[in-house]
């Protein structure tokens, strides 16, 4: 049961991460909205705070794992490699549109 738990908290996870590339091109839009950019910077806010969930959920079942398992070593599924890079990857790219929206590009 708690191995069902784990793979839908990683996939909650995974699901964060794609929810911060699909934020992520929804906030430019929303730069759009009204006289200023406080919109912009409420759709920066909700990305962010996407990718925090799904980290903090990986890490949960990476302390979980661990504490089952009660291994030293950083054993990590295959999933929750991918989940990994795609929260990463997710934060860097929506970090990228926001310094070059700032620069003007």
């Amino acid at each position: 049961m708690t191995l069902i738990k784990k793979e839908f908290l990683t996939f909650l996870s995974f699901l964060s991460g794609i929810g911060v590339f699909l934020m992520s091109s929804a906030f430019q839009s929303m730069a759009y909205w009204g006289n200023d950019s406080t919109w912009y910077w409420i759709g920066v806010s909700f990305t962010y705070f996407l990718g925090l969930i799904g980290i903090v959920l990986l890490v949960f079942v990476i302390k979980r794992r661990k504490e089952e398992k009660e291994e030293s070593g950083f054993g990590l599924s295959m999933f929750e490699m991918v989940t990994s890079i795609t929260l990463i990857c997710g934060f860097l790219w929506t970090t990228f549109i926001i310094i070059a929206g700032m620069s003007g590009i």
